[in-house]
């Protein structure tokens, strides 16, 4: 038994105990002798119009339900050389295959700030990811593509050897102060040569530039120690980084939900290292 005659039965017991029908959009009610009659048939004319409406919200949902699944049909199938290429320039996970003799990857995509074609390879901004890791996760790559995570160093490589790459680093402390700046030229050597700083170039934007000490430097993690340091620069700042003797940035650092820890992520060119609670760098 459909919905309708439900509701017709129901308004039927109390037309026919003599009670009115009355609607708000019909002024005529059924005040006929017996309760039954007139209002009856207004009722059913009424109950008509708004299954005709409900028939047409139904067509939409089913319009609207396959025009999102062919959007993500769309995502899923398509592959792109970068995030420039990307044609909807809405910020999200894509599908990106920059060589055609490797596998596609799924990356996340900045559209919005800055021009947009940004490929993010690291964020920090909640602390719900550990970024005191070994080698092996720290080539391999960490955490959720949407959330806070490390791209990789193997990956990283292979998407900065000899292409004209420009590195974005933005940066927030916990006064609101916000500050980004761009290096013009950013390569990473290869696992042999321990994923070195081989290139960085001229830096620009709103903050100092901190990564120049880092420049020609080794990658450093807990387990690996290639810095120039007495000590493991990882262990002693708590995170993993192209160190030098450690140095004047730490993004891969603790993150705390506070100021005023020792072990923190800093750039030193912004208000002399104060703690921050955003980092992010993205490439293009």
């Amino acid at each position: 038994m459909t919905a309708k005659f439900i509701i017709v039965a129901f308004a039927l017991g109390f037309c026919c105990a003599g009670e009115p029908v009355k609607d708000e959009n019909f002024p005529i009610t059924n005040e006929v002798p017996g309760g039954c009659g007139f209002g009856f048939e207004l009722l059913i004319t009424r109950l008509e119009i708004i299954e005709q409406k409900l028939a047409k919200f139904d067509i939409v949902e089913q319009k609207l339900s396959k025009i999102e699944k062919r959007v993500m049909e769309i995502q899923a199938n398509n592959v792109f050389w970068s995030c420039s290429e990307e044609p909807s320039k809405m910020s999200g996970k894509y599908r990106l295959q920059p060589d055609a003799n490797e596998q596609p990857f799924v990356g996340f995509c900045e559209q919005e700030k800055f021009g947009g074609g940004w490929l993010v390879i690291q964020h920090r901004f909640d602390g719900s990811v550990n970024f005191y890791r070994n080698w092996t996760e720290y080539k391999n790559g960490f955490g959720k593509i949407e959330g806070e995570f490390w791209i990789g160093l193997e990956r990283l490589h292979k998407l900065t050897k000899n292409k004209n790459i420009t590195l974005m680093v933005e940066i927030e402390d916990y006064d609101g102060n916000y500050g980004y700046g761009s290096y013009n030229s950013f390569e990473i050597g290869d696992e042999t040569e321990k994923y070195a700083l081989k290139r960085l170039g001229a830096h620009a934007g709103s903050i100092n530039d901190s990564m120049r000490t880092h420049e020609g430097k080794m990658f450093t993690t807990r387990d690996s120690d290639n810095d120039r340091s007495f000590g493991n620069c990882a262990q002693e700042e708590g995170g993993a980084w192209w160190y030098n003797r450690c140095g004047n940035t730490n993004p891969n650092g603790p993150f705390h939900k506070q100021k005023g820890q020792w072990q923190k992520l800093y750039w030193h060119g912004h208000k002399d290292g104060v703690e921050l609670k955003f980092f992010r760098m993205m490439i293009k």
